[in-house]
């Protein structure tokens, strides 16, 4: 079945539309001296168009037994047009306009059930905002934004606002920006100081399961040498109903080549999922595959207002090679993570519901991974053959919670001036209810991306 929805507006379209309409309104003399012309006006656009197709063996587990509860794809064809304009009036006025529409085609199969097909088309915007630049020092943006911040490639702990994970980054990679305020502020080359404030949902579902939208905001303050080799910044933020938070991130150039970095944060309690001990009763469920029992843990937001102080923390190094190739190892630390017991009980806990709607707390607990202990291996690789067009970067990350991994490696290469050709591939191990091997064995992606 096809299903359309429109596009989201947000206020700055409006204002946007205001700004590009006003100074093309307005009454030019014939032969205007220099000194009376406006502000001039120009726009850049370019447009991506991607096309793929993407096979995935989902895993099968007590869980999701022949794939009957989870229904994961088999294989899914997508294409997407991906406009990028651009518009800026004088020095002191900018619109960004991102769109993005996608079309996909699902094809699913489970044990015991007749293939099932779906189509979709969606479309809605990546970014949209307008900032204005009031002085040298001083730039206000308001809109959809995507704002990142910090050195690692897997994940930031320091924006609590963006919770994006790196290690599947390839040409299908996307994020969608927040509805945000954002006052830039700068000192030079070194210092500067940004605030912003999530105002409104962007139409995403939410980070943890089950939670409504709640507005936040964040400041962080960056200093950096000269050169911006080495940078340090500090965090501060705050939602709706929850406890402030606090953070840091930096990175120190130790050697040509060799830097060394962190980012981190800390905040009371955890809004995350947890698997709890549940009473027993006789109405209670069998657990699938053990007859004659009955499941002992569900899932519950056990401390998430209060509690000690959970950090958070990344530590990374990276070293980039004189020929452009690129390594790095990180280790990731979180306090709110599960420990290997929890993840044994959050599958008991599913397995006493198993149903779409129940997976939700098990698939988006509010955590940008399930497990305390993780490390990261990466290299990329850069102007490989033929004619340094060719672009191939490996990712392996393993979770020291529980022993499981997935290995990700992916390839992109210029067929011509504007088209490039990619794939990607991953390969999982561990056990069936572990954090990195739950969900699916393997997965393969090939396309192409148009540019023009």
């Amino acid at each position: 079945m096809l299903t359309a929805r429109g596009l989201d507006l947000c206020p700055a379209a409006g204002l946007a539309a205001l700004l590009i309409v006003a100074p093309a309104a307005a009454q030019v003399p014939d032969e205007p001296a220099p000194a009376d012309r406006g502000p001039s006006m120009t726009w850049r656009l370019n447009v991506e168009w991607i096309t793929a197709a993407r096979g995935t063996a989902p895993r099968d587990t007590d869980l999701n037994p022949g794939n009957r509860v989870l229904g994961v794809p088999q294989w899914q064809a997508q294409s997407e047009l991906r406009p990028n304009l651009r518009v800026e009036l004088g020095s002191r006025w900018q619109l960004v306009a991102r769109p993005r529409l996608l079309a996909t085609w699902d094809r699913t199969w489970a044990d015991a059930r007749p293939r099932a097909e779906a189509t979709d088309a969606s479309a809605n915007w990546t970014e949209l905002f307008v900032a204005w630049r009031p002085h040298d020092a001083v730039t206000v943006t308001y809109g959809l934004q995507n704002f990142q911040w910090g050195p690692a490639e897997l994940v930031s702990p320091s924006n609590r606002v963006f919770h994006e994970v790196g290690l599947f980054r390839d040409a299908l990679y996307y994020v969608r920006g927040k509805h945000l305020l954002r006052v830039n502020l700068s000192a030079g080359r070194q210092w500067s100081l940004v605030t912003l404030a999530e105002l409104g949902a962007n139409g995403e579902p939410p980070f943890e399961a089950g939670n409504r939208f709640r507005r936040k905001a964040q400041t962080k303050l960056e200093w950096s040498t000269e050169s911006g080799a080495s940078y340090v910044g500090l965090t501060a933020g705050a939602a709706e109903a929850a406890p402030p938070s606090f953070g840091a991130y930096g990175s120190v150039a130790v050697t040509e080549g060799l830097a060394l970095y962190t980012d981190l944060s800390a905040t009371r309690g955890s809004r995350a999922w947890f698997p709890v001990a549940a009473p027993v009763t006789a109405s209670t469920p069998a657990m699938p595959g053990v007859p004659g029992t009955t499941p002992l843990f569900v899932f519950r937001q056990k401390d998430r207002d209060s509690g000690s102080l959970r950090w958070h923390v990344l530590g990374g190094v990276r070293y980039t090679f004189v020929s452009g190739v690129d390594a790095r190892i990180e280790y990731v630390h979180q306090d709110a993570g599960y420990s290997k017991r929890d993840l044994r009980q959050a599958a008991l806990a599913l397995g006493a519901a198993p149903n779409p709607a129940a997976a939700e707390p098990y698939t988006t607990p509010g955590l940008e991974f399930l497990g305390r202990r993780l490390a990261l291996v990466s290299v990329r690789i850069p102007d490989l053959p033929p004619a340094g067009r060719l672009e191939v970067q490996g990712r392996y990350l393993a979770s020291l919670t529980d022993g499981s991994g997935v290995a990700f490696v992916t390839a992109s290469g210029g067929a011509t001036d504007r088209v490039t050709l990619f794939c990607s591939a991953a390969l999982t191990h561990g056990t069936w209810y572990a954090e990195l091997s739950r969900l699916a064995r393997a997965s393969v992606v090939g396309g192409l991306v148009w540019n023009w």
